[in-house]
């Protein structure tokens, strides 16, 4: 019998997901995680406009990689993705994505919520309220859908949420939170992105039309931290953490 993880997704790394120096930007990983997940979930009817018939869409909540090898620039890349968990609320989804040798280039885990449109609010309910393959419980990383931490950050910039950043579900996008995440880099950080071990990025509350925001960043040995904080509702919007 066929399941999830048999499925094998080929896409393209494109070229405007790279930087000076030919690495993958932050978001390059979650426009890569994204193109995956989209045709994944079109082929078990689960995109966004089938669970929207039920009032829901798929939240993304954090996403944690582990980049193995540097990804190519430009190449076929070879992906597949598979449900491997459901601890209310959160869904959990694997990634694998792999070059044309075989050689793995990063994996990960991602966690998700299916959100109420209409009320935003999380469904927490002990079954699904569709029907969607059974969980394979194959990790590939050790990861957790939230994160704290002590430090203290320094503001870098002051941002504000402009028409561009918002998607169908009216919040900002969360390939904006990477970007906004890789704008907060010096020149000698961006020299060092090759270096970059391990990826994780945390959604703690949306971000809406009107919004602004600052961005601060902190230090702890081989970590770089990057947080979004929200003026307006007076709460963090994401946090992101890279290891070196």
């Amino acid at each position: 019998m066929t399941t999830e993880r048999d499925c094998v997704y080929e896409i393209q790394s494109d070229v405007s997901l790279f930087n000076e120096e030919s690495v993958l930007k932050p978001y390059g990983y979650q426009v890569l995680f994204g193109q995956v997940a989209e045709q994944h979930l079109n082929c078990y009817h689960l995109n966004v406009d089938e669970t929207m018939k039920y009032g829901y869409a798929w939240a993304l909540i954090s996403l944690e990689i582990e980049k193995i090898n540097p990804v190519p620039k430009c190449e076929t890349i070879y992906a597949r993705t598979w449900y491997s968990q459901y601890k209310r609320p959160y869904f959990r989804r694997e990634m694998e994505f792999k070059n044309a040798a075989g050689d793995l280039l990063f994996h990960g885990s991602s966690f998700s919520v299916l959100l109420d449109i209409e009320k935003r609010t999380i469904y927490r309910k002990k079954e699904s309220p569709f029907t969607s393959p059974p969980p394979d419980a194959i990790f590939t990383i050790d990861a957790a859908p939230t994160f704290k931490t002590h430090l203290s950050f320094e503001q870098t910039e002051e941002r504000k949420v402009y028409h561009s950043y918002i998607d169908p579900l009216g919040h900002v996008n969360n390939y904006r939170y990477g970007e906004f995440a890789y704008d907060a880099f010096t020149d000698e950080e961006k020299k060092h992105l090759g270096q970059m071990k391990r990826l994780e990025i945390y959604f703690i509350s949306e971000l809406r039309p009107q919004d602004t925001f600052s961005i601060g960043k902190a230090y702890e040995e081989n970590k770089m931290y990057i947080r979004g904080h929200n003026h307006m509702k007076n709460d963090n919007a994401f946090d992101i953490v890279m290891y070196f």
